[in-house]
């Protein structure tokens, strides 16, 4: 416990609490003195904040100029450290996003998953994946974006059906230059993020000055772009209120509930939920800023204006902050504007279900290991599943995976991977048994259940490993003609009876396929990081940051070498010296 506060200034700014080893707990505080200090009076707090006071051995404090700085400091410093006591935030889905492919020239738009916006180049998230198809075809009908494959655009001689359709402009073939294309992807990404009669106040504005200009190609492609707007309004129904505004409402009972509805043109774009594994309601500031800061990663995923359903204290503290982070006007309400309630009551349901869906959500793999437990007859309050697996190829990089399955799903904190000695290599029975001494000898890592990818030579090879460990052993082998649900499951008792339709027998197939995958991937990653060292080491003046920036870009050894000279020269580190190395390399 800390007892010496002395050097702690009365002045805003930032505080670390750390234990031993690390940063357990970061806040932002008015006066870090008074602040600090209430932390260790003799008054009883929440159970976070004496845990905090047990643990912490060491302050440290950072001052700022104000509160607004202390603030974003303190959220900058989350992100960095995410320290156990700061709140955690869990997104308790993925959700599906517009992408747009930003490191290519001619960038392509997608759907892709995501539990939040990694750049500026995610857009949503949305209520489903139909509502982003529909906005996708929506984007392609007005500004005629491709959204082909990387390798399909680089091997198309001639437009496609898209370009017939007119939903494609065709860069594949050139029948677009490049700035053209980009001023019609960023003006999607504005159709995506501001009101409509902005866009089309933009559109005409450009058709009127290329008109003026005698420029009259360029008119009309934005008087399209414009007509398409136009018509697609027409055959959406007509809305009072057309509101810009996410909409934000948590509840709270033991856990915490958050919701935010996404509402553009007056209509639901997306929804987002979060939860708490407390009740957060005694710090509602700190749960609705760090909530805020999670999920806004760029200017252009930040609305102007932010309805915060409950009452919060530091309202224009964190509208500031957020305006000096974002570089933008923003605009946060505590009461409803006109026409939003209806959203604000979509809102509360939300986050009033993510508490009750908490509640009612058995782990997922419960059920599994309770046939499991019952079946076998174990004595394991929380029983968990290894499955082992041997990669290699033909004989070479031999890997041993190991993954670990408890009645919450992968547990990969507790995947390994182990080298297998190159003598054993194409020896599955000898490299299991290798692998298995190397997990075994930590205790604390014994499984209830040892799974083998394969069939009796490999349950045999490691049941002598196991004796006296309390393990219960069993192997997966793959059965007639390799065909799914086919499989054999053995014992040291022999082959066992399971159900194919049951759980049991689908979480034994889902552990072997996931053991399968995470050696399969060890091994092919030492094979690839030995190519790419014996190789490119070869040319002179490639170093590893050159190195790692090629193996990004072109993925393979051989695509590297036949990559054309202006390909490589885009290449960050490369000149046409060692352009001329590797091509002498290719010819070798």
């Amino acid at each position: 416990m800390i007892k010496d506060l002395s050097h702690v200034p009365n002045k805003p700014g930032v505080y670390q609490f750390f234990d031993s080893s690390k940063i357990i707990y970061i806040g932002k505080a008015k006066d870090l003195n008074k602040r600090v200090r209430s932390y260790f009076t003799p008054a009883i707090k929440d159970r976070k904040t004496e845990q905090i006071k047990k643990q912490a051995i060491k302050v440290e404090t950072f001052a700022t100029h104000s509160e607004t700085e202390a603030l974003i400091l303190e959220q900058q410093l989350i992100k960095e450290y995410k320290p156990k006591f700061n709140i955690l935030l869990r997104d308790d889905k993925t959700y599906p996003f517009i992408y747009f492919l930003g490191s290519h020239d001619f960038p392509s738009i997608h759907l892709k998953r995501s539990k939040q916006a990694i750049d500026e180049n995610f857009f949503g998230p949305y209520t489903n994946a139909r509502l982003v198809r529909d906005q996708i075809k929506e984007l392609q009908k007005i500004f005629r974006l491709r959204n082909c494959s990387n390798s399909t655009f680089s091997n198309r001689s001639r437009p496609c059906i898209e370009y017939q359709m007119k939903r494609c402009s065709a860069p594949c073939v050139k029948l677009i230059s490049k700035s053209d294309y980009s001023e019609d992807v960023s003006a999607a990404q504005r159709y995506l993020t501001t009101e409509k009669k902005h866009v089309k106040k933009i559109l005409k504005e450009k058709m009127h000055r290329h008109s003026d200009l005698l420029q009259f190609e360029e008119a009309d492609r934005y008087k399209k772009r414009l007509d398409s707007i136009i018509s697609l309004e027409d055959e959406t129904s007509i809305n009072i209120h057309p509101l810009d505004i996410d909409i934000w409402h948590g509840s709270f009972e033991h856990k915490t509930g958050l919701a935010k509805i996404s509402v553009r043109d007056g209509k639901v774009r997306s929804t987002k939920t979060y939860l708490i594994d407390s009740d957060a309601s005694s710090e509602i500031d700190s749960v609705f800023r760090r909530a805020i800061f999670h999920s806004y990663l760029h200017k252009s995923h930040i609305p102007e204006k932010i309805l915060i359903a409950n009452k919060i204290s530091e309202r224009k503290l964190l509208q500031e902050a957020l305006e000096k982070t974002f570089d933008k006007k923003i605009n946060i309400f505590v009461k409803a504007p006109k026409g939003s309630k209806s959203f604000l009551d979509l809102a509360k349901l939300n986050s009033k279900q993510t508490l009750i869906n908490s509640e009612n959500k058995e782990p997922p793999m419960k059920l599994a290991f309770n046939e499991l437990t019952q079946k076998f007859k174990l004595n394991a309050i929380s029983p968990s599943l290894d499955c082992i697996d041997i990669s290699h190829h033909s004989g070479s990089d031999p890997k041993a995976g190991i993954i670990r399955f408890n009645i919450n799903g992968p547990d990969k904190k507790l995947y390994r991977t182990y080298n297998i000695p190159k003598e054993l290599g194409g020896n599955d029975p000898g490299s299991l048994s290798f692998a298995i001494n190397k997990r075994l000898e930590k205790n604390d890592e014994n499984p209830s259940i040892l799974l083998v990818d394969g069939g009796k030579a490999q349950l045999n090879a490691i049941a002598s490993k196991i004796k006296n460990r309390n393990i219960l052993l069993l192997a997966i082998e793959k059965g007639s003609q390799r065909k799914v649900l086919t499989e054999n499951i053995y014992s040291i008792h022999g082959q066992e009876s399971i159900d194919v339709n049951s759980k049991l027998f689908n979480l034994l197939i889902k552990a072997r396929d996931e053991a399968h995958r995470f050696s399969l991937k060890a091994s092919r990653n030492s094979k690839r990081k030995k190519i790419s060292t014996s190789i490119l080491d070869k040319v002179h003046g490639i170093g590893p940051i050159t190195k790692r920036n090629l193996i990004k870009e072109f993925k393979t050894i051989d695509a590297i070498l036949s990559a054309e000279t202006e390909e490589l020269i885009k290449i960050r580190g490369i000149t046409p010296e060692i352009i001329i190395k590797l091509s002498k390399l290719k010819e070798l």
